[in-house]
């Protein structure tokens, strides 16, 4: 992840604010993800749109991982995204070690693009910019 955990509830809820605004002024589309039987939150997943392209992240609470959970939402995700007029690419990235995200990004039909060198801060493995692997779908 390219954040650490909230230190407190007014970083939380800046989060929060900043999702809000970014739906509303249609910059980025953040959607929690819940737990039916339960309604538990499970992670959430954001659709960033720039340009011509929509960019995507996601995460999951660990518990849930391998289930096909996140699959499914990245599915629906890509298929909206691409469904949108003037868009004509989605795109990913994961950290070069993460290999069940690009296992998942493969699964729903995005193509291993190259390695972005140095690309991102992932704090909680390291204060140095990481290799990530590019994915993307185009129309």
């Amino acid at each position: 992840m390219i954040w650490r955990p909230h230190r407190d509830v007014d970083e939380t809820i800046a989060f929060l604010d900043r999702c809000e605004r970014a739906w509303q002024d249609g910059t980025a589309f953040p959607w929690t993800l819940w737990i039916k039987d339960d309604g538990s939150l499970a992670g959430m997943i954001e659709a960033r749109l720039t340009g011509t392209s929509v960019d995507i992240g996601y995460v999951l609470r660990r518990g849930l991982w391998r289930r096909g959970l996140m699959t499914e939402a990245v599915r629906f995700v890509v298929d909206w995204a691409l469904s949108q007029p003037g868009v004509y690419r989605v795109w990913a990235t994961c950290d070069v070690e993460n290999v069940a995200s690009a296992r998942l990004l493969e699964s729903v039909g995005m193509q291993h693009e190259g390695v972005l060198r140095r690309w991102i801060v992932h704090p909680n493995i390291s204060d140095q910019p990481r290799d990530a692997l590019c994915y993307a779908l185009v129309k």
